[in-house]
């Protein structure tokens, strides 16, 4: 087509619209509106935000999450620890002198574990019994219950448990003839008036004053020997009271208490026994240091004595023996009796279950048992060298109690740590040592000791633990600032990043997709016609920023891990459109046939 033409063609329409425009002016004002007015709605469709709600996801995968603790503290300056027992009781040996080099682990004082010991085998006990029941309710959870076998082990238990009555009441009245002979034995050794040359002198003050003036210390063992003879006695006229009141036809619960009794009198004449024993030692160490005339009546009560302690030491060890066999024999009895119970109502669902939970309870017990048997044994934390010794043999000793004090042979570093906190840091945990002073220097420690004994200060209780070096760090010096991140453990499994994991109540869940939304794996996320599904999970250990799941998912399922929501928008009707001509049309205002309005170029 002519360029010249086409141009002219053009001219020529614009002048037209723009004379038809003069001569009617109403309809050009409604045409310009509804051209504005629609363009901005096109505008604001295309440049609104989304209404719709978005989910990022990531997929489960195999991994393993590391929990970390951050504390902070100095290097230690004088690198000395005071060891003391977790238990209290009495000295029985301690293995070290001052200026003697240790090891770690090397055990530096042990106290009197008699009664954890005995608790230790009950619990073992209790055990394989709890381990019997469970193989039992395993093996016959699918199986009838044998009524025959259940109704002879009643039988079995009942006579079993009259053997154990009737053999502990004997033995116990053989063992409180035991306890008049020592009980006398002891009052005889002391206060006879055997000494020669000290005529119508006890005893215990006659050779008191023959050793005090070159040996002052000899008062204080005739002081104990006396006190716990008269704590003997009056304990041992409490449980032969007990013992009088009991016969063969006491009930075994009476028996038991009757034990306690019988124990706790043992267990002051073993004190009465040792305590003089150990007075003629000490009067009979004097005589040989202090070069004295030889004395037969001293050599006589000193076996005496010895033998004396051996006997009570014996009975100890019986009435012990004795309380556990009659428990054991009652506890046997309940177990048939629940036995036969069962078998006479039929298989229990929940046997199986119950018979495992009481299972772990018992392992549970043994481990209890043996951490107690271990607090009452010292060692060393860490090598190093001791300072000193702060017991003796035949001490009482308790969490207060100093043992000794060792200097480490290793820099190390204290921290403080809070009460939430130290329920999750244990000896021989892994930590990255920083310091503020040295900030290219990173070592390696271990958490070599944690203070039980918590100090409160403005309210809040914190936890004393000591950080040893792995390997020296010359440039490092006592009483810097020191950081350290102590890794409290370790799982490996199925990891999700925690913003995934949600929680109502007590109940963990995840939302996932099935199928898998495409091209979710990003910062914005994507959209989804249908809603997630809410699937229930069991967690792990929890690190920083992820976490185990232990149940609940598998490998490969995609999770959400952020929801964002929608905005809401205002978008018009398209019955709104015609009230803006309703608005700028005047009154008697005409339209063409069917609400259109016809316009013709130049025409009216």
């Amino acid at each position: 087509m002519n360029t010249s033409l086409y141009l002219g063609r053009v001219r020529a329409a614009v002048s037209a619209a723009r004379l038809w425009a003069l001569a009617h002016k109403f309809w050009a004002a409604v045409i310009i509106i509804f051209v504005v007015w629609g363009g901005s709605r096109i505008y604001s469709a295309a440049t609104a935000p989304s209404t719709a709600t978005r989910y990022v996801t990531t997929t489960v995968a195999t991994g393993t999450v590391v929990a970390t603790m951050t504390e902070t503290g100095q290097v230690s300056s004088s690198q000395e620890l005071s060891l003391s027992p977790k238990a209290s009781g009495t000295v029985t040996a301690v293995y070290v002198q001052p200026g003697q080099t240790v090891a770690a682990g090397q055990l530096i004082a042990q106290l009197d574990a008699t009664d954890a010991l005995q608790s230790l085998a009950n619990a073992k006990l209790a055990l394989e019994s709890q381990q019997i029941s469970y193989e039992q309710a395993v093996a016959t959870s699918t199986l009838a219950l044998n009524l025959l076998s259940a109704e002879n082990t009643l039988s079995n238990a009942q006579t079993a448990l009259q053997k154990t009555h009737d053999s502990t009441y004997a033995s116990l009245s053989s063992m409180y003839a035991d306890f008049s002979t020592l009980v006398s034995n002891i009052d005889n050794h002391l206060h006879s008036e055997n000494v020669q040359g000290r005529s119508g002198q006890q005893n215990l003050s006659a050779f008191t004053d023959l050793v005090s003036q070159r040996d002052p210390g000899i008062v204080a063992y005739s002081s104990a020997a006396e006190t716990s003879y008269q704590t003997a006695v009056a304990s041992y006229n409490t449980a032969l009271a007990a013992y009088k009141a009991a016969s063969l036809s006491s009930t075994d619960d009476e028996l038991v208490a009757l034990t306690d009794t019988t124990y706790q009198a043992a267990k002051d004449i073993a004190t009465a026994a040792k305590d003089a024993h150990d007075f003629f030692d000490r009067v009979s160490a004097d005589y040989t240091l202090y070069n004295l005339t030889a004395n037969s009546t001293l050599a006589s009560l000193l076996s005496a004595s010895q033998a004396d302690t051996l006997t009570i030491n014996n009975d100890l060890s019986t009435v012990l023996t004795l309380k556990s066999n009659i428990v054991s024999a009652e506890q046997t009895l309940a177990q048939a009796e629940d036995s036969l119970s069962k078998a006479q109502g039929g298989a229990n669902a929940l046997t199986v279950q119950q018979a495992q939970l009481s299972l772990q309870q018992a392992e549970q017990s043994v481990t209890n048992a043996e951490q107690t048997v271990a607090d009452y044994s010292v060692y060393a934390p860490f090598s190093g060298t001791i300072a000193s010794v702060g017991v003796k043999k035949y001490d009482q000793a308790s969490s207060g109690t100093a043992v000794a004090t060792l200097v480490a042979n290793q820099q190390t570093v204290d921290i403080s740590v809070n009460e939430v906190d130290a329920a999750n840091l244990k000896i021989g945990e892994k930590a990255t040592l920083t310091f503020d002073a040295l900030p290219n220097i990173m070592v390696a420690g271990t958490v070599s000791s944690i203070n039980t004994i918590g100090s409160v200060s403005s309210g809040v209780v914190s936890y004393d633990a000591i950080i040893t070096f792995d390997t020296p760090a010359p440039a490092v010096l006592p009483g810097m600032s020191a950081t350290a991140d102590i890794v409290t453990g370790t799982e490996t499994g199925l990891v999700v990043p925690q913003s995934a994991v949600k929680t109502i109540g007590t109940q963990k869940y995840v939302e996932t997709f099935t199928p898998p939304l495409a091209n979710s794996a990003t910062a914005t996320g994507v959209t989804s016609a249908t809603p997630p599904t809410r699937v229930t999970v069991t967690t792990g250990l929890s690190g920083d920023t992820n976490v185990v799941i232990e149940s609940g998912l598998t490998d490969g399922t995609q999770v959400v891990t952020q929801t964002i929501a929608g905005t809401s928008g205002t978008a018009s009707t398209a019955a709104s459109a015609p009230s803006i001509f309703n608005a700028a049309r005047p009154s008697g205002a005409r339209t063409g046939g069917g609400g259109a309005a016809v316009f013709r170029a130049g025409g009216g």
